[in-house]
C-alpha cells in the first residue's frame, strides 16, 4: 500500500485496521520499553507511526521523540490526537516522511516500526530494513512488529479441519479454499492482494534474513498475539485455539 492508500484509511482507521495496542493483546513491546536504563537521556524513533497511539508515552519516557508517517493525512490525524502532547511536553515532533527515503546516521538510541513495513517490493523492503540500522546509535534497540504469514496459513488450517468435520474431503478443501480467499495471497512471497493493492506478510526465517543483511545482531522475535473476535478483523473466529499472532523483534545495532 503506498501513501494514497493510507491517506484514505486515516479517516477509519480504527475500522479497517488491526491494532496490536488495543484490546486484550499480548504486546511484549510495553515491556521492552519499561527495561531499557536511562530513557530520560535517550531518543526515540517510530517510523510509520498511523495515528501515534504511543505519543504520550514515550513522551513521558524519553528526552525526545520523533515520529513520522509517509501518509499526509495520518500526519495530520496524528499531530491532531497528540496536540496536548506536543504542546505541553516540547519533547515530540510529527513529520511527514517515507522510510525509504530517510538520511539518518547513528541518532537515535531507539527505533520502533509497528506494522509499516509492509511495501511488496523487496528492493524497498531491503532499502526499509537498512535505513532503520543506520538511523540507530551503535548499541541502539530496533523494535518491529510485522504481519505474519505463519499465521495466516495457520488460520487457513483451522478453517481446513472444521469443514472436515462437516463434509467429506474434497468438498471441506474446496470450502475452506473460499474462505481463507486463496486467490488472495503469494505464498511464496508472502504478499496479500485485493482490490489492486498488494502488501507484504512475513515468515519468521525471512525476517531474520533482512534483519542480519542490514546488520542488525542479538535478533529476537517472539509473537503479538490476538484475541479471537472482532480484534482480528473479518477473520474467522476459533475461540478454542491458540491465537492467531504479529511477530515481534527485538534486535541490536
Amino acid at each position: 500500500m503506498e501513501e494514497k492508500e493510507w491517506d484514505k484509511l486515516a479517516s477509519k482507521y480504527h475500522d479497517e485496521v488491526i491494532s496490536p495496542f488495543f484490546g486484550e493483546v499480548e504486546n511484549p513491546l510495553q515491556g521492552e520499553l519499561r527495561k531499557i536504563k536511562d530513557k530520560k537521556k535517550k531518543n526515540v524513533a517510530e517510523f510509520g507511526c498511523g495515528l501515534f497511539y504511543l505519543g504520550e508515552k514515550l513522551s513521558n519516557m524519553f528526552k525526545q521523540v520523533h515520529a513520522s508517517d509517509f501518509s499526509k493525512e495520518m500526519v495530520k490525524k496524528a499531530i491532531e490526537r497528540n496536540k496536548s502532547i506536543i504542546k505541553k511536553s516540547g519533547n515530540l515532533n510529527i513529520i511527514q516522511e517515507d522510510i525509504r527515503e530517510i538520511h539518518y546516521k547513528n541518532k537515535f538510541d531507539v527505533i520502533i516500526s509497528v506494522n509499516s513495513l509492509l511495501m511488496p517490493s523487496l528492493d524497498d523492503l531491503k532499502i526499509a530494513f537498512n535505513n532503520l540500522f543506520e538511523s540507530l546509535k551503535p548499541k541502539g534497540t530496533c523494535f518491529m512488529i510485522l504481519p505474519s504469514m505463519e499465521s495466516v496459513i495457520y488460520h487457513g488450517h483451522l478453517l481446513l479441519h472444521r469443514e472436515l468435520g462437516k463434509h467429506d474431503e474434497k468438498t471441506a478443501k474446496k470450502k475452506a479454499k473460499v474462505k481463507f480467499e486463496h486467490h488472495k495471497y503469494d505464498l511464496f512471497t508472502g504478499h496479500y492482494e485485493d482490490g489492486g493493492e498488494k502488501q507484504k506478510f512475513y515468515y519468521k526465517h525471512e525476517i531474520k534474513q533482512f534483519m542480519k543483511k542490514a546488520g542488525f545482531k542479538d535478533i529476537e522475535i517472539s509473537k503479538v498475539k490476538y484475541s479471537w473476535g472482532k480484534e482480528i478483523s473479518d477473520y474467522e473466529d476459533f475461540p478454542e485455539e491458540p491465537r492467531l499472532w504479529d511477530w515481534f523483534v527485538k534486535a541490536k545495532k
